[in-house]
Formats: structure tokens, C-alpha cells, sequence
């Protein structure tokens, strides 16, 4: 089989499920079936026995089967641990020497605060996101947790990864604000970029992965055990899946991260925020103004 060409890596909660699907209806892309195999992050993931506990794709057989059509002009996947896991850029490199990479950032206080309320909403943790960021943190769970929102967020290091691994003009930068903002220029320019035609309109009213929440109390807790998420979602059909969640979730109130924290964070932030603007020669520091 033909090797996979381009990969979004990153970061999480940054619009990398919605660049997904739009990608996907392309006629001249074919994205994986599974959107994040986590095929070169396998073992960094395994290692650390991450918690969110879903399907990995350990063998070259098993990714290369997640690609199901012909006829058509690139293969393109979405793994959003492959931004933070050091050895990654090596690894695909190595798998495809050509390939195009696309990384997608987002104001790292707001994508720590929206990876957290996600966690919150799948039951995977019930402390205030305010005593993550504060305290001195002792499990090695809770240890996750801030890596998941806090040490993710910190993009200098992890940029610097890929802009030495692979040629500039392979690697393409979205930033979340403009993405949500002025959406068919941005899809526009991943298509010019990956070299297919660029006149094409995704469904681009369409939108994914946004946040949501359960109406009440035990709707909370039945949603927070993974496996009968899995259940569910292999006995009902997803067209009756999306019309409970409409029933039984709300997305029109989110919480709203506190001032104290927000401070927090700045001052943490702050001179990831200067270094990353340096590298990409881009002007980030409005992140924290």
C-alpha cells in the first residue's frame, strides 16, 4: 500500500476534528477511518497508560487497514499526541521521509481550560481545574492531568521538534482563532498546501467535537464510564446517539475560566509564548495581553 502522506498532529482542542472531517470530503483524500490511531505515539502512550483508555493502533498491518479507499491522490491522519511525544517526528520521518505535517495551536490558557472541561464531561476527573493548576501534585494520575493541560500547552519546544525534522515547506501552521474565524480560507490553504485542488467546499457549517454538557446529575455519572460509552455506541445507530445528546446534553452554558487562574497561567505561559513567536516569526504574545 501506498504510505500515508500528511498528518495533523496537534494540539488537542484545536480544531483538529473539524480539519478532519472537512479534509475527509475531499474525493482526493482518503483520512483513516479511526481518527486518532496513535500509530507513532503507540508505545509513548502505552508507556505512560494514559488514561483515556481507547483504541490504539499498534501495528504497521492494523494502520495501514484504517485506509479503505483507491483512486484517490493522498492519505491524511489526525493523532493529536503526536505534537508532545518527542520521538514521534523521528518515527514518521523515518516511515515517510516526504510527508507533510500540519500543526494546529491554540491560545494554550483557553486549550488547557477546554482539554480540562472535556475530561470533566467524560467523568475522567472531578477535581476544580483551579486546585490542578495550584497545588503541589502527587499521583501520578493528577500528574497526567497537568500534563494533559498544562505541559501540552507549552508548544516551543514541541515546534521546534518538527521544523527540525522535516523541511519548512513541509510543515503548515493553523491557528484555532483564524481557523474558527474565517474557516473556508483556512481549509482553502490546507489543500493548496497539501497540492489538490483548492476550489473544493467542504461542509463547512457542519461543526465538531464542540463543547457540551449532560442536563443533570446521573446523566454525568452513567457518561463517565468509557465502556458503556463504547456499548452504546456499537448498539445504537449514530443518528439516535446525536438525537439523545440533543436531548439530554446542553452546550449553551460554559463555565468560564476564573480570573486567579487565568493570572496563573499568563505569568507560566509567558516565555513558551515569546520563544514560540520567535521561531514561527509570528506575533503570539496577544495570547497573554
Amino acid at each position: 500500500m501506498k504510505k500515508v502522506d500528511f498528518f495533523i498532529v496537534g494540539a488537542p482542542k484545536a480544531g483538529t476534528t473539524s480539519l478532519y472531517h472537512y479534509l475527509n470530503e475531499h474525493p482526493d483524500i482518503d483520512m483513516s477511518s479511526q481518527k486518532e490511531p496513535d500509530f507513532f505515539s503507540y508505545r509513548s502512550l502505552q508507556k505512560q497508560n494514559l488514561y483515556y483508555g481507547k483504541k490504539r493502533i499498534d501495528t504497521i498491518d492494523k494502520y495501514h487497514s484504517l485506509f479503505k479507499r483507491d483512486n484517490i491522490k493522498l492519505r491524511g491522519e489526525a493523532s493529536v499526541s503526536y505534537l508532545f511525544y518527542e520521538d514521534v517526528p523521528q518515527r514518521i520521518i523515518k516511515y515517510n521521509p516526504n510527508a507533510k505535517i500540519i500543526i494546529m495551536l491554540r491560545n494554550p490558557i483557553e486549550r488547557a481550560f477546554s482539554h480540562y472541561l472535556m475530561d470533566y464531561r467524560l467523568g475522567l476527573i472531578s477535581e476544580n481545574f483551579d486546585t490542578i493548576i495550584k497545588s503541589e501534585l502527587k499521583s501520578s494520575y493528577n500528574n497526567l492531568f497537568y500534563q494533559q493541560y498544562i505541559l501540552i500547552s507549552e508548544y516551543a519546544l514541541q515546534v521546534k521538534r518538527y521544523l527540525s525534522a522535516f523541511p519548512k515547506k513541509n510543515v503548515h501552521f493553523i491557528y484555532y482563532e483564524d481557523f474558527k474565524e474565517n474557516t473556508d480560507i483556512i481549509v482553502s490553504k490546507v489543500f493548496l498546501f497539501l497540492g489538490i485542488d483548492d476550489g473544493f467546499t467542504p461542509s463547512l457549517q457542519k461543526k465538531y467535537n464542540i463543547y457540551s454538557q449532560p442536563k443533570i446529575r446521573i446523566i454525568h455519572y452513567l457518561y463517565s464510564f468509557f465502556y458503556l460509552r463504547r456499548v452504546l455506541s456499537i448498539i445504537f445507530p449514530k443518528i439516535l446517539i446525536n438525537r439523545i445528546r440533543k436531548v439530554f446534553f446542553r452546550s449553551d452554558i460554559k463555565p468560564e475560566l476564573s480570573e486567579s487562574s487565568r493570572r496563573i497561567l499568563k505569568r507560566h505561559f509567558e516565555s513558551d509564548i515569546k520563544e514560540l513567536s520567535k521561531i514561527l516569526n509570528k506575533d503570539l504574545v496577544k495570547w497573554i495581553r
